[in-house]
């Protein structure tokens, strides 16, 4: 089911000059109609797994992959609160590239963006500070073992590079409702958009909006 097929119609004013009246009515999707998965359905945890994004696969590629139907990219979308996808989807090769190239120059691409924790473990090899946490340059972490006291210099520089990579990377992963319950989505998005009674009502799928025309000559 494509995204768009869940709109409801409105019947608005036609405004072509071919028109036989201003009674003249033209039906199109109303995309100002929105709808959102009930809150509920996202705390149960048992109706989502998680998944990677690989390589230049967009939402309909997952989609056809997951659920053998790639006009189900909505559902992808909608399971991880994305609206902009420009922004918020994991680049493909030739986009990061073109990225890289329009934000940085050669010189500024190998330079230090910030500088990251690594990993300190004790003898008995307890972690004790994770890597990748944003510290100063000059960061060291200190640490008691058997009345010894340590102080390491757990620093490591992230480039401009590697921090883009990094945040890239980091949107390939993303959670997915597992296809059983896809049913479930699309039966409440269809109630979500269906119309209720109103003196502009005519069914569940269509309605009357306002004569235009009418309201300007007011």
């Amino acid at each position: 089911m494509n995204y768009f097929d869940l709109f409801p119609d409105v019947q608005l004013p036609s405004f072509s000059n071919k028109r036989n009246s201003s009674n003249d009515f033209i039906t199109v999707k109303n995309l100002f109609k929105r709808g959102k998965v009930r809150d509920d359905f996202f705390q149960n945890v048992t109706a989502f797994y998680q998944y990677a994004v690989v390589g230049d696969d967009r939402p309909d590629n997952v989609a056809d992959k997951v659920y053998e139907n790639d006009q189900l990219d909505w559902m992808v979308l909608i399971a991880n609160n994305i609206i902009n996808i420009r922004d918020e989807w994991p680049m493909g090769q030739y986009d990061f590239q073109r990225y890289l190239d329009n934000k940085y120059d050669s010189v500024q691409l190998g330079q230090i963006h910030h500088y990251e924790t690594t990993e300190v473990r004790n003898p008995d090899d307890k972690l004790l500070l994770q890597s990748g946490l944003t510290v100063d340059a000059d960061f060291t972490y200190s640490y008691t073992y058997q009345g010894t006291q340590y102080n390491v210099s757990s620093v490591t520089s992230v480039s401009n590079f590697q921090h883009e990579v990094n945040k890239n990377d980091a949107k390939r992963s993303i959670y997915l409702v597992r296809p059983e319950y896809v049913g479930i989505i699309i039966s409440d998005m269809r109630e979500i958009m269906s119309y209720t009674d109103s003196s502009q009502y005519i069914n569940r799928k269509l309605k009357k909006g306002d004569n235009l025309r009418v309201l300007e000559s007011r």
